[in-house]
């Protein structure tokens, strides 16, 4: 009786060892930032990692991040805890006019495959890709205003 008793529980860790591992290994956080905050390049060296397993959320997921960070980074965004991708998407199109459609975009699809149960894709990874290029090579337009925390 002893032997079953400790096979159960044998089964029971192992079995709890294994989802928690695969639950943790394939949920990105749902929140654009996590606690341990990192550079744009290192999220964008996450985003091609997840690219290159086809994990194509956590692509997304990593690439909005690298996005909204270089944008902090370069002083164009005032670095918002808690902020949302909509926030960000809204605040980055006061600075960088012409890319609204892009941005709302990007959150959209940040939004959809973090809260709303949706695959993303390859398509929607090189469509944000392009996005943080193109908003790397723009020129922030002349506000006279600091940068925007929130919209």
């Amino acid at each position: 009786m002893a032997v079953i008793v400790l096979a159960l529980i044998a089964l029971v860790i192992a079995f709890r060892l294994r989802l928690g591992r695969t639950a943790r290994a394939s949920t990105p956080s749902a929140a654009v930032f996590d606690a341990h905050p990192r550079t744009a390049a290192e999220h964008r060296v996450q985003a091609e990692g997840y690219a290159l397993d086809h994990d194509w959320n956590g692509a997304v997921l990593e690439t909005m991040r690298a996005l909204v960070r270089s944008l902090e980074e370069r002083g164009l965004l005032s670095p918002h805890p808690g902020r949302t991708a909509d926030e960000a998407a809204a605040a980055a199109d006061l600075v960088l006019p012409g890319h609204s459609d892009a941005l709302r975009g990007a959150a959209r699809a940040f939004d959809e495959t973090t809260y709303g149960g949706r695959t993303a894709d390859h398509t929607t990874y090189r469509r944000l890709t392009a996005l943080d290029a193109a908003l790397r090579r723009a020129k922030p337009a002349d506000t006279g205003q600091a940068p925007t925390g929130r919209p």
